[in-house]
């Protein structure tokens, strides 16, 4: 009888819909791609900026998200800046951020090299304190146009998996 209520909460639903990863987050790890057609910065900040934000829309938040974007930095023929996307859930209290840093080096023309570092956390509120969970954000780098892609699904499974991580009590 208590499964069929719980099975009404979207949070539920959606944790028992989404598949179980063994994933482990590479959160130290910063990736490098050449590219032949670099983009500026603040562009493709902005587009993984919006691919973010409508993964992570839906069942397992019920506030919007919001982000913070440091102003892109340039140096010479670098380019950097980074986007952090956080959304939150009331009952329970659970808080997802996800923070990108995206650099390219320019190179001759229009080719360049990014290094991205892309992590996620889930912290939930406990009677006892936070309870913290990584995740990993996989993003597509191997685009000849020079874009950069968020993996989004995996991003969501991997949500999902870090809440199952910080226990399934309402505390």
């Amino acid at each position: 009888m208590g499964r069929k209520k719980r099975s009404n909460d979207p949070l539920t639903r959606a944790l028992d819909e989404a598949p179980f990863s063994q994933t482990k987050s590479g959160t130290d790890d910063i990736a490098q791609q050449p590219t032949p057609h670099a983009q500026p910065i603040g562009e493709v900040l902005e587009t993984l900026q919006a691919q973010t934000l409508d993964a992570m829309s839906g069942p397992f938040f019920d506030e919007g998200a919001t982000t913070e974007v440091t102003p892109v930095s340039k140096r010479m023929r670098s380019e950097s800046g980074t986007v952090q996307v956080s959304a939150k859930r009331h009952d329970p209290a659970i808080e997802a951020k996800v923070t990108i840093d995206v650099r390219c080096d320019h190179e001759s023309g229009e080719a360049g090299r990014y290094q991205l570092r892309a992590t996620g956390q889930v912290t939930r509120e406990n009677k006892d304190g936070d309870i913290k969970s990584e995740f990993p954000v996989a993003i597509d780098m191997q685009g000849g146009d020079g874009s950069l892609t968020l993996v989004s699904g995996e991003m969501r499974d991997g949500i999902a998996n870090a809440i199952r991580s910080t226990g399934n009590s309402r505390e």
